[in-house]
């Protein structure tokens, strides 16, 4: 079974497709039962309602005159093996779905997990502090607020003092459009890496994160996905600014009661 996989598409939500297929299977979905979108819901609702049309066909043979009698009982015949086939189908093409969707959403999350979102914004709060502490805003892109977030973060791991990090990053809407998102995690469990010398900006990437099915009203198979960043996170700064021998030197004051750049 093909599953298409576009880095272009990582996002919060994804529509599932139906899968591909091709000649009579193509045209019996599309035209015969009106299936363009996993809504199988919608699509046995139809059914059901030419079915009643049916029955109600078949009734109204033996009220009408006999003129009348065998149109109806033609109609509802018709009407009749429409739905069979109908049902048939459908449930055919839902087995399919539900194979297909299980494949194309492990795909998806692994495009997920390989894509690097670009940092809009990171900023570190004491959690232990009464009332919260400040929150500090560290520019990635700066050696100085590097080398201090290193220390900082080398110094929690060493007392067991937490500090809670914000990280907002952003990715392309299905529209195109540029919207932010945002993680939430302790600066010790962060993993920061060496990324290349010319890049202007620093990256975030989650390698155990994975789309799962969004619910519906039923128990028909999903339409959509929602993305669960959960695990580790990676965040890559430039080459430049990466100093991993900072992170081994001892904390300086200045790490729990001020820091770099802006506070609110």
């Amino acid at each position: 079974m093909s599953v298409v996989t576009r880095t272009e598409f990582t996002r919060s939500d994804l529509p599932i497709p139906l899968p591909p297929v091709r000649g009579f299977s193509l045209i019996v979905r599309r035209y015969l039962v009106g299936l363009r979108t996993p809504r199988f819901a919608g699509a046995y609702r139809v059914t059901i309602a030419v079915a009643l049309a049916g029955i109600m066909a078949a009734v109204a043979a033996f009220l009408v005159p006999s003129a009348w009698q065998k149109p109806l009982v033609g109609v509802s015949t018709l009407l009749g093996l429409y739905v069979i086939i109908r049902v048939t189908a459908l449930v055919i093409f839902e087995v399919r779905q539900n194979a297909f969707q299980a494949e194309w959403i492990a795909a998806q999350s692994q495009v997920l997990q390989n894509h690097a979102f670009e940092v809009l914004r990171f900023s570190v709060q004491d959690i232990t502090s009464a009332g919260g502490g400040t929150r500090y805003i560290y520019d990635l892109t700066r050696q100085s607020d590097v080398s201090v977030l290193l220390r900082r973060q080398e110094g929690e791991r060493a007392s067991g003092r937490l500090s809670r990090v914000t990280v907002e990053f952003t990715y392309l809407t299905a529209d195109g459009t540029l919207a932010v998102a945002e993680v939430h995690r302790e600066l010790p469990e962060l993993t920061f890496l060496a990324g290349w010398a010319r890049s202007p900006s620093a990256w975030i990437r989650f390698p155990e994160a994975r789309y799962l099915s969004r619910p519906g009203p039923s128990r028909h198979p999903s339409q959509r996905t929602f993305w669960a960043l959960l695990g580790r996170v990676l965040i890559t700064v430039g080459e430049s600014v990466y100093d991993p021998a900072e992170g081994r030197r001892t904390p300086t004051a200045s790490a729990t009661g001020s820091g770099p750049g802006s506070t609110r």
